[in-house]
């Protein structure tokens, strides 16, 4: 839901109101339930997740984000996935 609101519906906005543009993503991510490390690019409205041969060590996982576009705002993006991460890992 995350990824259509910004990607595709434009939802997201930043705190003028702009809807937040996003040109390009990158990034390495963990899903629950995989030990591989994800990787995440993207061009526009088009994105794919790949697992990588890396395997995550120990109990640590990191999330790492790029995003390249017009009217982003940080906050208002790691908020939004934050939230997201949390409400799926909630029972």
């Amino acid at each position: 839901k995350l990824f259509q609101d910004l990607l595709w519906e434009k939802l997201l906005r930043n705190k003028e109101g702009c809807p937040m543009t996003v040109i390009r993503l990158k990034g390495i991510v963990a899903l629950a339930g995989k030990d591989h490390k994800m990787m995440l690019q993207g061009v526009h409205e088009l994105y794919e997740l790949n697992e990588t041969p890396e395997i995550w060590e120990g109990n640590i996982r990191i999330n790492r984000l790029v995003f390249i576009g017009r009217n982003l705002d940080k906050n208002s993006l790691q908020e939004q996935f934050i939230s997201n991460v949390l409400h799926r890992s909630d029972p």
